[in-house]
């Protein structure tokens, strides 16, 4: 009689729980479901045993003999013996959660040559969004374009002779490049150009594709020196036309370049293309390996070609071993 109201009591005690579980909507009581159910799919007793239960200690033993091989889950073939809860290790079934994640972005694809090579869609930090699509909105509303292509977002590979890359920030999701085949071709009809205001330095320049933006009215005519280039050099032309200088609009979002270095040719255009944030990183104080956990999970980073690097910190140009 005792152990039928104890059965009964657990029992009540468990719907209570369940009742608890399906209710509440907060992340703690989301997570405690996952766990829950997680638990069910890898160590409950959802299908009965193919073997015989052991009968003496001696049985157990020669089980986990079998096992000795296998230590997670000779772990849990003991806890599950015992009746205890037992190590859950399995993998793909946790949901790593990082505080930063990168999210996606319809993108900019203007018409001409370089549309089939303009991706639909680029990624960003989800921390550096909200700014670039201000910035992206400033440019369009003045009838610009600004075609984007995100470098892959994952972590490299590690594996016997392999080297850690040279681009830390590209991996710590800093970078991003304006899509190179829409300038330097045709400066008077890319979508994107390059060039020069009198003798200026040169500077990166979208021109007005949409007459019928909010603000096109606000762009004049101008004279500009715009670069064209061959697979074997490059030239400046003189252009008249209706161009938005990007940099003030890309800097307030964060995301700025070097001076740059005239062109020489269509495979070496100088750099004009990559943009680069640095925004929160703090000479000899930033760390790679914070930078990382930030985006990846711990077990990722673990396993890449950067687990060796990941005490370097930031210098004020990139991430390395001294500062």
């Amino acid at each position: 009689m005792a152990e039928a109201t104890a059965s009964s009591v657990e029992d009540r005690a468990l719907d209570a729980l369940t009742k608890i579980l399906e209710t509440s909507i907060s992340p703690e009581m989301q997570e405690a479901q996952q766990i829950i159910l997680r638990r069910l799919a890898l160590a409950g007793s959802l299908f009965p045993s193919r073997v015989p239960p052991p009968l003496n200690i001696t049985e157990v033993g020669g089980y986990l003999n079998l096992l000795q091989d296998l230590p997670e889950l000779r772990l849990q073939v003991l806890s599950s013996t015992l009746g205890v809860a037992g190590p859950n290790v399995a993998a793909g079934f946790g949901q790593p959660h990082t505080a930063i994640t990168f999210v996606t972005r319809r993108n900019d694809r203007p018409a001409g040559p370089a549309q089939a090579a303009t991706p639909v869609s680029y990624t960003i930090r989800s921390d550096f969004a909200p700014a670039l699509d201000e910035a992206l909105a400033a440019i369009r509303n003045l009838g610009g374009t600004l075609p984007l292509l995100s470098p892959a977002r994952a972590l490299p590979t590690a594996g016997p002779g392999v080297q850690p890359p040279d681009d830390l920030l590209a991996v710590t999701g800093r970078v991003l490049e304006i899509v190179p085949a829409t300038a330097l071709a045709d400066p008077a009809n890319d979508p994107i150009a390059l060039g020069a205001s009198g003798a200026g330095a040169p500077q990166v320049l979208a021109r007005q594709v949409n007459s019928a933006a909010p603000g096109a009215g606000t762009i004049a005519s101008a004279s500009w020196n715009l670069w064209a280039c061959t697979d074997t050099g490059c030239s400046q032309q003189a252009v008249t036309g209706l161009y938005i200088p990007v940099a003030p609009h890309l800097e307030a979002a964060g995301w700025h370049q070097d001076p740059l270095p005239a062109p020489t040719s269509l495979t070496d255009q100088g750099g004009w293309q990559r943009w680069t944030n640095i925004s929160g990183l703090v000479a000899g104080r930033s760390r790679l390996g914070d930078e990382l956990l930030l985006l990846y999970p711990s077990e990722d980073i673990a396993r890449s070609s950067l687990a060796t690097i990941l005490d370097y910190r930031w210098n004020g140009a990139t991430f390395a071993g001294s500062v």
